[in-house]
């Protein structure tokens, strides 16, 4: 008998590689939910065989359609790209003495709502993988009550366990290291700088002595394979390729680009003033520095099962064959 995963923002980093995953998964059909199923992501995905609906995480009903008949939903959602693009359509949104940063933790907070609210209508739902990240609020004890992206995601699972206690049974957390592709989205994501000698410095906010869950994000399907068919109901999986120090990766990419790099320590409003106004810097900044004090998935959190603990072992990227394998002449090396 065919079962059926409904993966939401199927053409995004994550969807599409679970799409990839389970496309390879006999006896599974997959169906993704788009926006737009005439983009050039969308259209190559369904030549490979998605089944392609169109639903939008603004609208609850949408998703609610698009979501019926599923075994498996995975559910993620996207921060706002209003911090970095001034003529985003989003903006609309933004209330009188609001920041930017406020408003776009309200939007993706109510798109996971909406999934949420979606999926509790499904008949004869397995299982639920919601893709999420720390409550850098919470586990900081209020030190960073800035990190947007990351607590609109975790507050999701707080609305489900409050308002639907039976799906919050049947879920799963996928939560992904950081990308280790996020330097290509520039200096306020990941500050590079070239300096005259030739050399590379990459300076961040903390003490870069904590170790850091870096990702390739194409590998997100087979952490969800996992969490579909290795691991129990009630898992929150910390998915990484390998967990380095910010002076252990720099060290990798001297090694592997032969270009001298080095790491040094910011404040918090150093790396803030680097997009002064926008408020994307902070964002950044804040989650660099809840990352070294309290580390990215929050060390105290006792529910993390870390991705290298998992048996049988999950198919991943090392940083070392990522930084082999990518092109970074736009940083000049």
């Amino acid at each position: 008998m065919t079962k059926t995963i409904v993966i939401i923002a199927v053409t995004g980093n994550q969807g599409s590689s679970v799409a990839e995953v389970f496309l390879q998964i006999p006896g599974w059909h997959v169906k993704g939910v788009t926006r737009n199923l005439t983009s050039l992501a969308a259209l190559a995905l369904a030549a490979k065989g998605v089944e392609l609906v169109v639903g939008d995480t603004n609208h609850v009903e949408t998703i609610k359609a698009a979501v019926q008949g599923a075994s498996i939903v995975f559910g993620n959602t996207a921060f706002s790209d209003a911090l970095a693009n001034p003529a985003s359509p989003d903006l609309v949104h933004l209330k009188e003495g609001q920041s930017v940063r406020e408003m776009c933790y309200d939007l993706e907070f109510q798109q996971g709502k909406n999934i949420a609210d979606a999926v509790a209508t499904v008949r004869d739902l397995e299982m639920f993988i919601w893709s999420s990240l720390s409550d850098a609020k919470k586990w900081s004890g209020g030190k960073y009550p800035g990190v947007y992206h990351f607590d609109c995601k975790a507050h999701v699972i707080d609305y489900i366990e409050e308002k639907y206690p039976e799906l919050a049974a049947r879920m799963n957390v996928l939560m992904m290291g950081l990308f280790v592709t996020n330097w290509k989205w520039g200096e306020a994501s990941v500050p590079w700088k070239k300096l005259p000698d030739g050399t590379m410095r990459l300076r961040v906010p903390g003490s870069g002595d904590v170790p850091i869950p870096f990702v390739v994000p194409k590998d997100a399907g087979n952490f969800v394979k996992a969490l579909a068919f290795d691991l129990p109901l009630g898992t929150t999986l910390l998915a990484f390729g390998d967990r380095l120090t910010f002076l252990e990766y720099t060290k990798l990419l001297t090694k592997v680009t032969g270009i001298p790099t080095t790491f040094e320590k910011c404040s918090v409003e150093e790396h803030a003033a680097l997009t002064p106004g926008s408020g994307q810097g902070m964002e950044m900044a804040e989650m660099y520095g809840y990352a070294q004090d309290f580390g990215y998935e929050a060390e105290a959190d006792p529910s993390i099962t870390y991705s290298s603990d998992v048996n049988p072992k999950i198919p991943r990227t090392s940083i070392e064959e990522y930084i082999r394998g990518e092109d970074w002449s736009s940083l000049g090396l």
